[in-house]
């Protein structure tokens, strides 16, 4: 995307529909980038193994240095959200995520649901929720079912279905068999980015129309979630409930100029090690995994023509003067 783009949101703020995310540090964690699956939109620095797992103690000592800043110090939630690759096959996993819900922090997983339902049930009860991506190139319905009604009754499930334009009609009626299956999972019809950067698929209209209207959830779950729709301000002082799909979609992901919480409600630790305030980047590198990271108490200005990761726009943000 052409890194001149001007800022054309309507909005001058974006907050969230639920105030107790704006005290969430929702930490985004690839723990190394072996996968099960191969998809074809996934670049292959995200499945292909060439980065290690990180080491547990480097893990674990992180883990402390967020809990003496962000819950002693800035009287935060720490939500981990451990991603990769598959974070499931990291060889430590079930120690890691005792190790985080001991800390008191809550622990997600992104997670293609590939491993056995035995491996399930034995890390059920570290989990506060789980997002579940549906990949259709390789995922089996019915396992992908059983492991989510499997997760279901303990914690909120959020399914990705990804949606390749290529292949729509068909994962779209598997997004509506996993709606009928799993009734109180939401559901996000998930539009793929070329090479995951910032320029979508080229989807029909009729396409696009589907993507936006998703499938809808016919009963909603009480759960506990790290992030949920954001309320986008106007300047005459009317407000939006938006999702980030909306953002996306809409093309007004861009806030370059703006006042960010990332770094306050936010964390990225890539599996290189380095941590950064988010996945844009922006603010530079704070820090790396086995050493003392600058965790920051100050929001940042953005400096990116737009904004392509789910996480980084459900974040708080605000038009400078």
């Amino acid at each position: 995307m052409d890194g001149t783009r001007q800022n054309t949101t309507p909005y001058v703020r974006i907050d969230h529909s639920n105030p107790q995310h704006a005290r969430t540090v929702l930490v985004d964690w690839m723990l190394g980038n072996a996968c099960s699956y191969a998809c074809s939109y996934c670049p292959k620095n995200l499945h292909d193994g060439s980065i290690r797992w990180q080491k547990t103690d480097d893990v674990l000592d992180l883990y402390r240095q967020m809990k003496g800043h962000y819950v002693d110090r800035l009287d935060k939630c720490v939500w981990l959200q451990f991603t990769g690759g598959e974070p499931t096959m990291h060889p430590r996993i079930i120690d890691l995520l005792r190790a985080a819900s001991a800390m008191g922090f809550r622990v997600s997983l992104i997670s293609n649901a590939s491993r056995t339902v035995r491996f399930w049930h034995k890390i059920r009860d570290n989990l506060d929720s789980v997002i579940l991506t549906y990949h259709n190139e390789f995922a089996t319905l019915d396992h992908f079912v059983e492991v989510g009604n499997l997760l279901i009754d303990q914690m909120n499930v959020h399914i990705n279905v990804t949606m390749h334009p290529d292949r729509f009609d068909r994962t779209y009626e598997e997004a509506k068999a996993l709606r009928a299956a799993l009734p109180t999972a939401t559901i996000t019809l998930k539009p793929l980015r070329v090479g995951f950067e910032s320029e979508l698929y080229e989807y029909t209209p009729d396409q696009r129309n589907r993507l936006s209207k998703g499938v809808p959830t016919s009963i909603r779950s009480t759960s506990i979630t790290p992030r949920s729709t954001m309320q986008a301000s106007t300047p005459e002082g009317g407000q939006d409930t938006l999702r980030a799909n909306d953002f996306i979609l809409r093309g007004i992901n861009n806030w370059r100029g703006f006042k960010c919480n990332i770094g306050l409600e936010s964390l990225r630790i890539k599996g290189s090690g380095e941590v950064l305030r988010a996945v844009c980047g922006v603010g530079g590198r704070i820090g790396h995994l086995g050493s003392a990271v600058a965790l920051p108490d100050q929001a940042i200005q953005c400096t990116k023509a737009s904004c392509a990761c789910v996480a980084d726009i459900l974040t708080t943000k605000a038009r400078i003067g």
